[in-house]
């Protein structure tokens, strides 16, 4: 009798459940439409809410050396996991039926995707209907042509030529790292600043994953969540480290969107003072560039990486081969729900979206940057 009325209160509990998950939806429903369709809402709550957030949140994680966001994924994969070890043995000591199971879990379930949800609506999610940096910053739209982007291209060419015979190296002869590069980083995100108003304020520790090779099976360079952590895979080649920490810096800032976070991080790091991050920005440039040049026109490709460094290209090669080793299902469904959830939270090309960094990179061209 007590087990039968202690399952009710249970089953209760799990209708309380799933109302709170309605009310979590509706707020984060809410804060999504009222930032795509209000007019100057998403700045209003990014000046009044957001900026406080990363003040506290941001500075208050920063004190923590490791990365919490990857502390409570791998907590909540644990406690998922003892949690379905508890069901099989109440269904295997007949203390619970099927139906129950599937009540409690399902309410579990739809719980935990709509506090994820919610944590990053209010968060970061507002952020994507924001003025762009190009609005912020006037820097006005160019259709990329055959023309500037073979000439883009060649220019950061010689930058990759030229920043190569100033970097550090390691005994294979690629971009080697020293211990200040997370310091660096907000340096480099800091001194952007000083031009571009937009990026001035408070910049939090990057934090490299402890499992970062998880990171690669996603193909994921760094992430950046509801924690507003500045997450980067220390597992990758060093030369992606110092872009993507600018990257993710660029999301924390507030600037949700990839193509400009991309092209923020460039534009930080070839302001860098440290020779190595301006390799690596330009280095990210040239690829993205470089890609899109190859399929309109393939003897421009050809010139332009025939006249870069046995150097640079080594170092082209060894990004690539690291990458292909984790192309496969996993990363393939990852980047499938990636690019739906970037579509969803207002990026309409999904995943390509880091590839439009080229147009960026194509209209700043000889007006923010050379």
């Amino acid at each position: 009798m007590s087990n039968l009325v202690d399952n009710r209160k249970k089953i209760k509990w799990s209708k309380k459940k799933l109302w709170g998950s309605g009310l979590l939806l509706i707020i984060s429903a809410g804060l999504f439409g009222m930032s795509r369709y209000v007019s100057g809402f998403a700045n209003i709550y990014y000046e009044n809410i957001y900026l406080n957030l990363v003040n506290v949140i941001g500075r208050g994680l920063s004190i923590i050396k490791f990365s919490v966001y990857e502390l409570i994924v791998i907590g909540f994969i644990l406690f998922i996991f003892i949690k379905l070890i508890m069901y099989i043995y109440l269904k295997y000591k007949k203390k619970i039926s099927l139906k129950e199971i599937i009540i409690r879990a399902t309410a579990n379930i739809i719980l935990y995707i709509s506090i994820f949800i919610f944590l990053n609506a209010v968060t970061l999610g507002v952020n994507a209907f924001r003025p762009s940096f190009a609005k912020l910053t006037d820097l006005k739209n160019k259709d990329v042509s055959e023309e500037n982007l073979t000439e883009l291209c060649s220019y950061l060419k010689d930058e990759l030529n030229e920043s190569d015979n100033k970097i550090q190296k390691d005994q294979y002869g690629l971009l080697k790292l020293d211990d200040s590069v997370k310091e660096e980083g907000i340096n480099s995100m800091k001194n952007l600043g000083d031009k571009y108003s937009c990026l001035q304020g408070y910049y939090p520790l990057p934090k490299p994953y402890l499992f970062s090779k998880v990171m690669s099976y996603q193909l994921l360079e760094g992430e950046t969540d509801f924690t507003l952590e500045a997450n980067y895979n220390n597992d990758m080649p060093k030369v992606d480290v110092p872009s993507t920490i600018c990257h993710e810096l660029s999301h924390v800032r507030g600037f949700n969107n990839e193509d400009e976070a991309n092209y923020i991080g460039f534009l930080a790091c070839i302001n860098s003072n440290n020779y190595e991050y301006q390799y690596s920005g330009y280095l990210m440039a040239y690829s993205y560039c470089m890609n899109d040049l190859y399929d309109s026109n393939k003897e421009a490709f050809k010139k332009i990486n025939n006249e870069l460094s046995i150097n640079v290209k080594a170092e082209l090669k060894n990004d690539a081969l690291y990458w292909n080793k984790y192309r496969g299902r996993i990363s393939k469904i990852h980047n499938d729900a990636y690019d739906k959830l970037l579509k969803i939270s207002g990026q309409e090309n999904g995943i390509k979206s880091y590839n439009a960094v080229v147009k960026l990179l194509v209209s700043g061209y000889g007006v923010q940057f050379k």
